[in-house]
This record gives C-alpha cells, structure tokens and sequence, in this order.
C-alpha cells in the first residue's frame, strides 16, 4: 500500500470539506456571529493548510494504477480521518464541549447517521447548523461515490451494478481517477436534487436557513433537524410533504435516481425494489394505523417513509413516538433503502436476493429434480453473489450481537443498547433520541461514543471493508 496515493486523494476530499466551510462562514459574516466566523477562519485555513500538503505530497504518486487495497483503504480513510478537520468549526457550538464530542459529531454528519451530541439544535447559532447540514450532505455524495467506484466493483456484500455505464473504468487508472469519475458524473444530478429540494421546503413558509438545512439533510438521508422535537409541530404540511420526499430520493437507487432526473421514470416504476419499498411503507403506516392509532394519516405515512429510508426523521405529533415499541420502529430502519443509494440498512436488493433463495431451496425440497434460476435485474444470479450476500447478513448479525454485549457492558439500558446499535449500522441513529431513552449521546463517556463511531462507519462502509 502506498502512502502517497491514499494521501493525494485524501486532500482532494479535504479540499472538499473546506470549500463547503466557506457556505457557514459567509452566514457568520452575514449575521454577525464573530466568534464563528473566527472558528470558521480557523477551519477552512486548517482544512486547506493540511488537505494542500497532502496532495502535494502525493504529487509523484498521482498516476500511479490504483491497487485494490488502496481503493477499500481510502475509501475507509474518508470516514475515519476527514471528520478530525470536519470537527474544528464545531468547537464553537454551545453543546460540543470537548475533541471526542466533535470528533462525533463529525462523524455522525458525514456517515449520514444523524445522532450527534447536540441535543437542542434551536440553541445553536446558524453557521452551526448549516454546517451540520452541509456535513450530512457531503457524506451523501462521498456515500455514493464510494458505492459506485469500490462497493459495486468488488461486489461488496452482494452489490453489483453489472452492465451499468458508471462502473466502466480503466483498470490502470490512478486511485483519484477511479473516483473522480463517478464523482464527476454524479455530483450534477446531486446538485439539481439538491437546489429542488431546497425550493420546496422553502415554499413552505418556514424560513430559509431552516428551509436549506433540512432540504439538505432530507436529500442526504442524514435525519438531523433544526429542532429537537417533531418535525410535524415545527413545520408546515408542504415543508412536510417537501422534506419526506427528499427521504424518498435519498433511498433510491443511483440508476433510478439518475432516471428519474432524466424524466424517465418509467425505469423507477419497472423496479422490484422501487415497488417492495413502497410494499413496505405502506404496509408499516397500514399496521401503525390499526396498532397504534390516533394519529394523522399524513404523519403516519410521512413516518413510514423517514424509516424505511433510515433517514430517521420524527414526523409524529409532540412526543407520540415514545409510546412506539423500539423493535417495531427499527424494523423498516433494518431493511432500508434500495441498493447502491445514501440510506443504510442490509438494503432492499439483499432482502429480495435472500427471499429468492429461500424460495428457489424450498422448490428444490418439493421438486428435487428441478432447475430453478434466481434473477435479479434481468440477469441470472450466480453463486458468487448469494456468497456475498450470506456473508454480509451474517456479519451483520454477528456484529449487531457482538455490539449489543460491548454496549450493555458500558452501561447502557438494555432497550437503549438495542435502538443505538441498530441505529448506528444502518446509519440512522437520527431516531433514537425520539424514542425517549434516559441516556443521550452527549451524556456519553468517550469510549461509548468512539464505540458508537465505530459503528457508523461500520455501517456506511457496508461492514466488509471494515474487516478487511
């Protein structure tokens, strides 16, 4: 492995970060917030001092072929180092009183998982909350081009995009080249979809920095608010409705998101995981209605969504979610989003894989002489890719029970241990503060939230990557 490519294509990913720090200090500016516009100075010339010497660094190295290892390393790398320049701006919030507590939070933002230690974002000034929002939205875009460029490649737990256009590359391409193409590629539906969603949320009537910050974390699937309570008390039904379908995007798939920008939804509608995310929202608001009741239709299916796309949203009246119980509202958070997009979860395709599988097992029981074909987007599926999916489900499952040990040893209530560690796989730990445990990630020792931290980059790097 050399050190110089991975540190040529961490600085462009730093010089990322700090072109985006340029949006919060300008609000600073803007509002007069000083004592931010200083700690954002001190970021962004940071974040370029270090993001410059790394490139520079790494100058001799840049056209060197990109060595598989070096692709799962960066890719790594991004979430574990990149939120330690992330993080200086956050010094100057109220809540973030020490290294471990940014670091979190940085981390949190740019995992998409939403569950930081700022507990009451209203008492934040607004450089702080866009730069929340922005850090989400980062970690969307970097999520997805990370599926494109290593996930889908490797066939990474099951993913594949075979035949597709966005995995044709150079195999003697540098590691930067590898990833700055599908970055190039993808970064301008990111942005339409983006500059939309913003419009929509601000056609609601509730401001525009709220508008901006939660259209950006509503497109990232990040699930970080500008209030602490329901998103149902502090805005209107358009902002709603606006801010749930933002869920929705972020939990589609990057071909059919690609064709839905292109007006081609024809493709989205042909897709068996578009139509079992839709089997499954509806079914969670269907049996939430009849089990738990008393609670608008609009709420209950705006909920069923921020779920199902582990965005993590709370879109349920005052403190209703409470009464919810916590296994019934991981359940739709487990499966997530469909495959190759920003939520978390095992993700639809795998489920489908597997219910398949089983299927194809139990015709063979019954018709032992039969030959039956299990295919997934017009192609047949072959050993390898059941290979991979098992070993990521059982991963999975060994990580969440290995997880809930650690977490329950630390201290934590056995109801909490559950919601945070499935929460913190599947990269939706927005949720958990919604569900009225005791404990709160602020309230945390530092070897829980470094745990936690573990855990959400375990998750956005889909487990495998990690082990390796």
């Amino acid at each position: 492995m050399r050190l110089g490519v991975l540190l040529y294509t961490l600085g462009f990913g730093g010089a990322m970060l700090a072109m985006c720090m340029l949006v919060p200090l300008i609000v600073s500016i803007a509002e007069g917030h000083w004592a931010h516009a200083r700690n954002f100075t001190m970021g962004l010339t940071l974040t370029t001092f270090v993001s410059g010497a790394m490139i520079i660094s790494g100058l001799p190295t840049r056209r060197l072929p990109a060595r598989n290892i070096e692709l799962l390393a960066v890719m790594l790398l991004f979430w574990f180092v990149l939120p330690v320049l992330a993080s200086i701006p956050l010094t100057g919030a109220v809540q973030v009183r020490s290294f471990m507590a940014g670091y979190f939070e940085a981390v949190s933002g740019l995992t998409t998982s939403g569950g930081g230690v700022i507990v009451y974002p209203q008492l934040e000034d607004s450089p702080i909350l866009v730069w929340r929002a922005l850090l989400g939205w980062l970690g969307g875009l970097w999520t997805l081009v990370f599926a494109v460029a290593v996930l889908a490649p490797f066939a990474i737990g099951g993913l594949s995009l075979v035949g597709s256009p966005l995995l044709q590359h150079d195999e003697d391409a540098a590691l930067s080249s590898r990833l700055g193409r599908p970055m190039r590629f993808i970064f301008p539906y990111y942005l339409a979809l983006t500059v939309v969603g913003v419009i929509g949320m601000a056609a609601g009537g509730d401001g525009f920095i709220a508008s901006f910050c939660m259209a950006l974390s509503g497109i990232s699937g990040t699930g970080t608010s500008v209030v602490s309570g329901s998103v149902y008390d502090a805005f209107s039904l358009l902002s709603q409705l606006s801010l749930a379908s933002l869920c929705m995007f972020s939990a589609f798939s990057l071909p059919a998101l690609i064709a839905m920008t292109q007006m081609q939804s024809a493709k989205l509608f042909r897709e068996t995981e578009f139509k079992v995310l839709l089997a499954i929202i509806f079914s969670f608001a269907v049996i939430s209605a009849l089990t738990q009741g008393g609670e608008s239709y609009f709420a209950l299916i705006f909920q069923a969504i921020s779920l199902a796309t582990t965005a993590g949203f709370n879109f349920l009246p005052a403190d209703s979610l409470r009464n919810w119980p916590v296994l019934w509202v991981m359940l739709p958070v487990f499966i997530g989003g469909m495959g190759l997009s920003m939520a978390g979860g095992i993700k639809i395709n795998r489920a489908i894989l597997v219910g398949r599988e089983l299927a194809s097992e139990l015709r063979r029981l019954a018709y032992p002489s039969s030959v039956s074909v299990t295919r997934m987007r017009g192609r047949a599926v072959d050993m390898v890719d059941f290979s991979a999916t098992w070993a990521y489900m059982a991963i999975f499952i060994l990580m969440t029970a290995a997880a809930i040990i650690v977490l329950g040893a630390l201290g934590l209530e056995m109801e909490a241990v559950w919601a945070i560690t499935l929460g913190g796989l599947t990269n939706s730990l927005a949720i958990v503060p919604h569900l009225g445990f005791d404990t709160s990630f602020a309230a945390m020792g530092g070897a829980t939230q470094l745990f936690i931290i573990v855990l959400m980059i375990a998750g956005r790097i889909e487990l495998l990557v990690l082990l390796v």
